[in-house]
């Protein structure tokens, strides 16, 4: 039997050889550039250990040579003070040592004497506290006065101001007196020499049907059973026709009574006290 030829395409290994190769060479150019790169890093870091290594001991090196001045300086110094002991004589420095002794002894002195006066400064500010806080209530009391006083001067000034007419019971006239100050639309009455506030009479209700003041005026000196007492009327120019019912209804009821004429503007009446001067 013959042997058949081979037939069909030629497998060819050339272009996956060419693969293989190129990466090789690429990760061979890899390697070497980390191995370039590490070498960099680590000289890097040699040279940054030994510029600290240097600057700490610069640092070092100044306090050491700082330290050595002020050992210097100390020693000289102590060389001074040597020599200064070596000239004084014993006998100098004793005397030295005693002036010193006494100075110390004065200041002591003085302070001692600076402290018994701050303990009677304090005792004496202690005193006057006690005396201050025992003269409150007394304090208190004169503010008081001092303000009553305030008060009266106030109120004189303002009677003063008001230049208002005072009435009196007439002399010997033992009844209870009454002063009744009649306008045209009211009647305001107050004791005659007393602190009161004034009563006022005005009419009420309707004209027809309501009260007039004349007549709750009466009701009043009913009601206070006051016919026995004595009123003094005292007239205002516009209430003529409201003091001849006044007049009329005292006369009925048998009460006494005078009377007299005031400006239109006259002031009798304190609103609080009323008759009182």
């Amino acid at each position: 039997m013959s042997r058949r030829g081979r037939s069909g395409p030629t497998i060819s290994l050339f272009s996956f050889q060419d693969i293989i190769t190129s990466v090789t060479a690429i990760v061979t150019v890899i390697t070497l550039l980390l191995a370039l790169d590490l070498v960099q890093r680590k000289q890097s870091q040699s040279s940054d250990s030994s510029s600290a290594m240097a600057v700490a001991l610069i640092e070092h090196l100044e306090r050491a040579e700082a330290e050595l001045v002020r050992l210097r300086t100390v020693a000289e110094s102590s060389d001074e003070l040597g020599r200064e002991a070596a000239v004084t004589s014993p006998a100098e420095l004793r005397n030295e040592i005693a002036q010193r002794e006494s100075t110390i002894v004065e200041l002591e002195r003085e302070r001692k004497k600076l402290e018994q006066q701050r303990q009677k400064w304090l005792a004496l500010k202690k005193e006057k506290l006690s005396e201050q806080f025992d003269l409150e209530p007394l304090k208190d009391e004169q503010r008081k006065t001092e303000l009553a006083a305030s008060e009266l001067e106030r109120q004189r000034a303002e009677e003063q101001a008001e230049n208002r007419t005072v009435f009196t019971l007439p002399r010997g006239l033992q009844k209870e007196g009454w002063l009744a100050v009649i306008d045209s639309q009211q009647i305001t009455v107050a004791p005659l020499g007393l602190a009161a506030k004034p009563t006022t009479f005005v009419a009420t209700g309707l004209t027809l049907f309501g009260s007039s003041a004349v007549g709750n005026f009466e009701k009043w000196i009913v009601d206070q059973r006051l016919s026995s007492a004595y009123f003094l009327l005292l007239v205002r120019p516009d209430a003529a026709v409201a003091f001849d019912k006044a007049q009329e209804m005292l006369e009925r009821k048998m009460v006494s009574h005078g009377f007299d004429l005031i400006s239109a503007d006259q002031k009798i009446l304190h609103p609080d006290r009323g008759a009182a001067p």
